[in-house]
Formats: structure tokens, C-alpha cells, sequence
């Protein structure tokens, strides 16, 4: 059994798992912010921290009113753009970033919290977001080692006991980068070790996350097409079930009437009787041999050729039987190549011929009238190839990927299942072949069944 397979993309496989994602960053933006607010409360009322409230708080200030407006673009029911969230995630470490850098830069310990925000990207963006959004908190961060606070100017203070400012900046909250070379040759290290770290430690978890992702996702669709096919099996099976009943069934009643039927046109032809009776005798005959083509054709939907015996048949043999399946306007638009007329090939003949007449006749259904039909037969040296070519108007990329899907359709009700392309593919590919379709819009469809020389026992005549 082959699996379908579908594109893979990690970010959204639905309009509902995207707002889903944008749903859980938005509580984590809340949750930010009141984190960022019980610690700067926390840090300059007990612990006695001089911290620029002013420009703090507007950070605060400015996370909230963004994340109500975005909550107001969540209550809108529509669909999140991978933009928008990228967006979102890029404004975040901005932010982060400079409350970092007013409350400590590089020494202040919640560096860590860039971490949330690449693991968010690594799990629910694509890998060229999640990378992009990596090396853009790795620049962040190492921003905080190299920008010095002088260069923003003195930002007003407040401790318990009122406001400070000028110099004392540096000392309450913020080192200079002039102060960084001061520091001991330990200290020095520690802090571009840190830097390093967190560079290493981000681009691993990118790589290794977006592998699992990815890993998941495969196994999702997988399952999906696991699904699938199953639900198309019960579906065949069902349609081979109502086939075997349905055999059954009318089996006896028209093995009867073909045997009462002989016997009164013997008895007709020996006795003289009326003309009329005999066609009529002859009329009876014909329609129990139809309705025996019909019933074979509905247990041959089931995907099999009914243990049907392998005969030898030239190719040319094959396409005169298929001809003589249309009617005298249809067969006039039936323009045949054959490439391959002197060769001899073992199969099953009413299988291959009903495969190629389906192939044909969906080629003059989704054609105007008139227009013509081209059967031509060739090969190569590996396979025999008949190949259908209509004049319509073509399919989309989406319809020729489906095309050979088992009850895919897109002629009106009752004009088809939609199995023929299925089971002219599991015909080929019972004979070690398979089906190919080629469309252009508006230029029409060619649809190829290929079967392996090496299985239909070729010989040349």
C-alpha cells in the first residue's frame, strides 16, 4: 500500500491550531506582564533596588496595550498570519531587551526568559521563522555587553525614600561598558561565557526542536493517510460486498432465462413459427448477456480482475476490442497510435480493455463534442505504455493530485463513482506499473497506464 503523501508545514496545518498557538502566547504576554510587575514592585520596595520606574512602566505599560489589541484581533475569529505572529514574538524580545537593559544589563539574572521565547519559536513557527527569531535574541542579547548606558543619557531613579538620577545611576543599577574592563579577568569571562552559552543553548534547541517537530508532523500525516486509506478500504470493500451480493443474486434468475430462452428459440427455429418470436427469443438472449457484462463490470470495481485467465493478445488485438466498446460517433473521435502493433502481451484482456475504454470514455466526457480523443501505445525498454489524451479544459494542480483518489469526482451526481482512474492505477499496478496524469489548464489531460514488460510476458509477433 502506498501512502499519500501531503506537504508538511509546521506552522498552522489548520485555521484552528494557528489561533489556537496565538491564543497560549497571549496569556504567556499576560502572565509576562504581571511577572514584570510584581518584580519591579518587589525589587525596589523591599529590596531597596534603584530602578528607572518611569521608563519601566512604560515598557509595562506599552506590553499590555498591545497584547488587548491583539486579543481584539484573536476575538475576530480570523485566521492568525505566520507575519503576524512573527511580529509578536520579535516585539516581545525588543521589549525584553530593554527592560534588561535598564534593570542591569548582562548581570541582571533574568536573561534566562529569552529561552521561552525561542523554544515558542522553535514549536510553533516554520524553521526559517524560528532561526530568524534566534539569531535576532542572540544580537539582542549581545547588545546588552556592548551599549553604554551613557548613551541614552541619565534615566530618572526611584527608591523608597524618592527619586535620584545623574551618576548614581551607574552605581544603583546599571554598569558602564567602560566599568566591564575594570572588572577581574574571572568576572570578564564569566560574563562572555554567558553570552556564548546562551548562543549555543539557543541554536540547539532551534535545531533539536525543530527536528522533533518536524519528526511529529510526518508521524501525524502518517496516521492521516493511515486513516485514509483505511476509510477508502471499508468503502471498496462495502462496493465489493454489493457486487458479490448482487451476483448472487441475479445469477440463478438469469442462468434460468438464458436456458428458457434457448430452448424456445431452438424450439421457434425448428417449428417455423412467427419472426417476431424468434427476435424476440434472440432480444432476451442479448439483454441476460448484458446484464452478465454488467454484473462482471460492478465485481471488477472491486479492484481485481476476478481471477480472470491471462491470455495472449496482440496490442493491436487489444486496441480493436477497446474500439468496439463506443458507439460509431464516438469511435470516429478516436484517433489511435499504436507504436507498439507488433507486440504480444499475457493479459487479463476484458480488465485491460474496460481500463482503456474508462480511460477514454472520461477523456470524451470532460471534452467538447467533436473534438477528438488520442489512444496512442508505446513503450520503452523497461515498460508498455497506453496513453489517453483529451482536448478539455484541464484540471488544477489540487484535482490532478486527487484525480485517482477512489470515489473522487468531479462530474455531476450520477454520472460516476469516480473509481476509474483508481482502478485503472491498481491494475497497473497489480502488472508492476502505475498511472501518471499530466494537465495544463485549458490545454486538457493525458492520463498514462504503465505495465512492466517483465509481467506481461512480451513477445514480439
Amino acid at each position: 500500500m502506498t501512502l499519500k503523501k501531503y506537504p508538511i508545514s509546521v506552522w498552522s496545518l489548520n485555521e484552528a491550531t494557528s489561533n489556537i498557538a496565538f491564543s497560549w502566547l497571549l496569556h504567556l504576554r499576560w502572565g509576562a506582564v504581571l511577572c514584570q510587575a510584581i518584580l519591579i514592585y518587589l525589587a525596589s520596595t523591599y529590596l531597596e533596588i534603584a530602578i528607572p520606574i518611569i521608563f519601566v512602566s512604560t515598557i509595562i505599560i506599552f506590553e499590555a496595550a498591545s497584547n488587548l489589541f491583539f486579543v481584539y484581533l484573536d476575538k475576530l475569529k480570523r485566521v492568525v498570519p505566520e507575519w503576524l505572529f512573527g511580529l509578536v514574538m520579535i516585539l516581545d524580545i525588543i521589549l525584553l531587551t530593554a527592560l534588561l537593559f535598564s534593570t542591569g544589563g548582562p548581570m541582571n539574572p533574568f536573561t534566562f526568559l529569552y529561552l521561552i521565547h525561542i523554544v515558542l519559536g522553535a514549536v510553533l513557527m516554520r524553521s526559517r521563522w524560528s532561526w530568524s527569531l534566534t539569531i535576532f535574541t542572540v544580537i539582542c542579547y549581545g547588545v546588552l555587553f556592548v551599549i553604554d548606558q551613557d548613551v541614552f543619557g541619565p534615566l530618572p531613579l526611584i527608591l523608597p525614600g524618592g527619586f535620584i538620577g545623574g551618576s548614581e545611576i551607574q552605581e544603583a543599577c546599571h554598569p558602564a561598558v567602560a566599568e566591564y574592563t575594570q572588572l577581574s579577568d574571572h568576572m570578564k569571562l564569566h560574563l562572555k561565557g554567558m553570552l556564548l552559552a546562551f548562543a549555543i543553548t539557543a541554536f540547539f534547541i532551534v535545531f533539536f526542536v525543530g527536528r522533533i517537530q518536524k519528526a511529529l508532523e510526518e508521524h501525524q500525516q502518517t496516521l492521516v493517510s493511515l486513516e485514509e486509506e483505511r476509510a477508502r478500504s471499508e468503502k471498496l470493500a462495502s462496493l465489493a460486498t454489493l457486487s458479490a451480493g448482487a451476483a448472487h443474486e441475479f445469477s440463478t434468475p438469469l442462468s434460468t432465462i438464458a436456458v428458457a430462452a434457448g430452448e424456445m428459440l431452438h424450439q421457434l427455429k425448428a417449428g417455423q413459427c412467427n419472426p417476431g418470436l424468434i427476435e424476440d427469443a434472440r432480444l432476451i438472449k442479448d439483454q441476460v448477456k448484458a446484464c452478465k457484462d454488467i454484473l462482471y463490470q460492478m465485481a471488477a470495481d472491486a479492484g481485481e480482475h476476478l481471477g480472470e485467465a491471462l491470455e495472449k493478445f496482440t496490442v493491436e488485438e487489444i486496441v480493436q476490442r477497446t474500439l468496439e466498446e463506443f458507439s460509431g460517433v464516438d469511435r470516429e473521435r478516436i484517433m489511435v497510435a499504436n507504436e507498439a502493433v507488433a507486440f504480444s502481451i499475457l493479459v487479463p484482456s476484458r480488465t485491460l480493455v474496460r481500463t482503456i475504454k474508462g480511460l477514454i470514455k472520461n477523456g470524451i466526457d470532460a471534452s467538447e463534442p467533436g473534438s477528438h480523443i488520442y489512444l496512442r501505445c508505446f513503450y520503452d525498454e523497461d515498460y508498455l505504455y497506453f496513453q489517453v489524451e483529451d482536448q478539455g479544459s484541464g484540471m488544477d494542480d489540487e484535482t490532478a493530485a486527487r484525480a485517482a483518489e477512489p470515489f473522487f469526482t468531479t462530474k455531476e451526481q450520477g454520472k460516476g463513482l469516480g473509481l476509474g482512474l483508481f482502478l485503472a492505477q491498481n491494475m497497473a499496478e497489480q502488472f508492476g506499473g502505475g498511472l501518471r496524469i499530466s494537465s495544463e489548464k485549458p490545454k486538457g489531460t493525458s492520463v498514462t497506464i504503465s505495465l512492466a514488460l517483465t509481467q506481461i510476458g512480451v513477445s514480439k509477433v
